[in-house]
């Protein structure tokens, strides 16, 4: 009886010990396994952007305006981040107006090209716009009052130009995605491009463009390259890996500025690119296009308030040398007093102004398009006024004590209310010394 008693006891020992050599086992195989599906999803991404670069590489060589070579040229680095800093952009508008406050990013001062698609019905393609393939104006549920232009798989669209562009310029744009799934390609992109202009959906033989990427699986690189295939070749290629996801599925507010050489690109008011030599300055841009990639048949991307203005702002010297500045680069939601992010810009250097001259003071005054009825407007315009005292007050520090504030409405316009670009003209913010 002892010896059973004695055997039972050295096989319970035994399965004890095997059973918790089976549970370390496992737990070996776990980590095991974790790392080996690390080490395949970073291999995967490796994969991806290789095959990215060259889906990129294959788009410029097939029959765009000479635009494929991209031998012979001198990368300069193009003084574009590449910390390698996967932090996303701001996506809330508080973060967004704290990113702006300390952003250097200026808009343009005087319009070239304004379209928000006011004109234009829903279902039709935009009358300002051309087109290889097809695209439809719609709107979404989350803000029926603006329209968007849905940007379909492979298909160049251009915006019309009524002049070229100078060498000082500001590009603007809201951006997202559309019905982006799992189901995206690693290759999905979307790009823009400032071409020669010569021939229409072409970017010629000069040209500069950023890349952005929609894919919602893992974190991609976002691109700059510019190409001079008269003479200068490869003059800038750079990359910067930043988290867009949410940015793209929310919407985003995408900032271009060349002055000169220099290319800017700026996401939510965050500093994407800064490349000081990417522009050949012997030749100005003739066009701005659009170019989508890897999308599926039900996925798209969707584009709205594009703007394109000349020359940087000059508050301090206009307002206190003539008595008055007008500007445009003040901007709002439609129908309302609430303040875009990125007009904090314009903002930031104004109160720079009026702190500069404490013995000043000043009048806002809001001026509106034609858009509803007088009262409507004059009220709007009114609120808007106050909205633009209270950012300078509560966010810049200056006096309330030196503003006053009031609405004009639709009573002064310096445009006819006939297409976007002049209601944009006419929707306004004045300051006038008092």
């Amino acid at each position: 009886m002892k010896n059973q008693n004695n055997f039972l006891t050295v096989m319970v020992c035994a399965l004890f010990v095997l059973g918790a050599t089976q549970g370390v086992e496992a737990q070996i195989w776990k980590k095991i396994k974790k790392k080996a599906e690390k080490t395949v999803e970073r291999k995967l991404e490796d994969k991806t952007q290789k095959e990215t670069e060259k889906a990129m590489d294959t788009i410029l060589g097939n029959g765009q305006g000479g635009g494929g070579s991209q031998s012979g040229g001198t990368s300069s680095g193009g003084g574009s981040s590449e910390s390698g800093n996967s932090d996303a952009p701001p996506t809330t508008e508080a973060a967004e107006i704290s990113m702006y406050k300390k952003s250097d990013w200026v808009t343009g001062e005087d319009l070239i090209l304004y379209d928000d698609f006011a004109n234009d019905p829903v279902g039709d393609f935009p009358q300002l716009w051309n087109t290889n393939g097809s695209g439809e104006l719609i709107t979404l549920s989350d803000n029926p009052k603006q329209k968007w232009l849905k940007l379909y798989n492979d298909t160049w669209y251009e915006a019309d130009l009524p002049e070229e562009l100078p060498k000082d310029f500001t590009v603007e744009f809201d951006l997202r995605s559309y019905n982006m799934n799992e189901k995206v390609s690693q290759t999905a992109g979307f790009y823009v491009y400032f071409g020669d202009g010569k021939k229409p959906l072409k970017i010629g033989s000069r040209w500069v463009y950023s890349y952005l990427s929609p894919f919602p699986n893992w974190v991609k690189e976002q691109y700059v390259k510019s190409i001079d295939n008269e003479g200068a070749g490869e003059l800038t290629n750079g990359h910067v890996k930043k988290d867009i996801r949410q940015a793209f599925k929310d919407g985003m507010h995408v900032a271009i500025s060349v002055k000169g050489k220099r290319y800017r690109m700026y996401v939510n008011g965050e500093k994407f690119f800064d490349a000081p030599r990417a522009i050949n300055d012997t030749q100005n841009f003739g066009a701005i296009l659009f170019d989508t990639y890897g999308l599926g048949d039900d996925q798209a991307i969707l584009i709205s308030n594009l703007r394109v203005a000349e020359g940087l702002p000059e508050p301090r010297e206009k307002l206190f040398k003539t008595g008055s500045y007008s500007t445009t680069a003040i901007t709002f939601d439609v129908d309302s007093d609430q303040l875009k992010p990125e007009a904090y810009g314009i903002l930031k250097q104004l109160a720079d102004a009026i702190k500069a001259e404490k013995d000043k003071n000043i009048l806002i005054a809001g001026h509106t398009d034609s858009d509803g009825s007088n009262e409507y407007n004059m009220d709007l315009s009114a609120r808007r006024a106050t909205a633009v005292k209270n950012a300078l007050v509560t966010d810049f520090g200056v006096s309330a004590s030196r503003l006053t504030t009031k609405g004009k409405g639709e009573t002064e316009p310096v445009a006819s209310n006939d297409t976007a670009m002049n209601k944009a003209k006419n929707r306004r913010t004045e300051f006038i010394l008092l």
